[in-house]
């Protein structure tokens, strides 16, 4: 193990995040598929990460080991609040950011206001594209019944590489993370519907229109070569709305590079923060 396990109490919530190396600080925030955690999301990235930056990967709220809350009302701007707090209470006033999948599109979110809630010094974004993911890919993901053999059909969906998407090892090791207790009850509450309103149809939603043209921190975006949930099209899309984004795709990846990928993930983040000014 290359790093501290921490804990921390920040605006009534614990946090559960790792911690290694000194520096700059970099701030890590894992996906939001089921088992996501930072433990699982960037362990093969830390140790290259840690040797420029004092790197911290959190564990949003309802995942890993951090408080297992559910916010009805949207959880994301729990998880927004969440980390705002964890900074303020480690008294970071800049960080680099890397985001992957939903933690990527938090970033962009947060980024594309006029006074960003995050102190957002440069950025990485990977496994996201100006539109929503693809439907029949995220479907699988959300379709997880808790059982080892129902998150099999998502390691298809998550990875590219036999050697991951085909292990048996590491598909275990995934859904240890998907066992941890509290974690599945949080997600899953989420499909929850009141009795109440039972036999009403779900509202019609209409996709977001997003415009990420109001990002002025410096931004590289990431795509792996085989992303299934994220279309190379709505990701260049997403490329040329943001001023001076840097885009890179990571050849023999799916969704997830920093795993797959790890060292050409990593160096790809490195290099860009390094010329932002790490």
């Amino acid at each position: 193990m290359n790093w501290a396990e921490r804990h921390l109490v920040a605006d009534g919530c614990a946090t559960h995040y790792l911690e290694a190396g000194e520096g700059p600080p970099l701030v890590l925030l894992h996906g939001g598929e089921y088992g996501a955690a930072a433990e699982i999301t960037w362990e093969h990235c830390i140790p290259a990460l840690a040797a420029h930056h004092r790197v911290m990967a959190l564990d949003f709220v309802g995942y890993g080991h951090s408080d297992k809350l559910r916010d009805f009302g949207g959880q994301r701007r729990l998880m927004l609040r969440q980390v705002s707090g964890v900074l303020r209470a480690l008294r970071i006033e800049s960080a680099y950011f890397i985001g992957t999948s939903l933690s990527g599109r938090m970033l962009l979110d947060v980024a594309s206001k006029p006074a960003p809630v995050w102190p957002i010094k440069a950025m990485a974004v990977a496994g996201i594209g100006l539109a929503a993911p693809a439907e029949a890919a995220r479907k699988v993901l959300e379709d997880f019944d808790g059982t080892l053999e129902g998150l099999r059909p998502s390691m298809d969906v998550l990875f590219h590489d036999p050697r991951w998407r085909d292990s048996e090892s590491y598909l275990r090791r995934r859904y240890d993370f998907c066992a941890i207790p509290g974690a599945w009850e949080t997600a899953a509450a989420g499909n929850l519907r009141s009795p109440m309103r039972r036999g009403e149809s779900r509202p019609h939603i209409r996709p977001p229109v997003r415009d990420y043209g109001g990002v002025a921190v410096p931004t590289c975006l990431i795509r792996g070569e085989h992303d299934r949930l994220v279309p190379e099209g709505t990701w260049r899309e997403l490329a040329a709305q943001i001023p001076g984004a840097v885009a890179v795709t990571v050849a023999g990846s799916g969704h997830y590079p920093q795993i797959e990928r790890a060292a050409a993930f990593t160096e790809t983040v490195l290099d860009f923060f390094k010329r932002e000014g790490s």
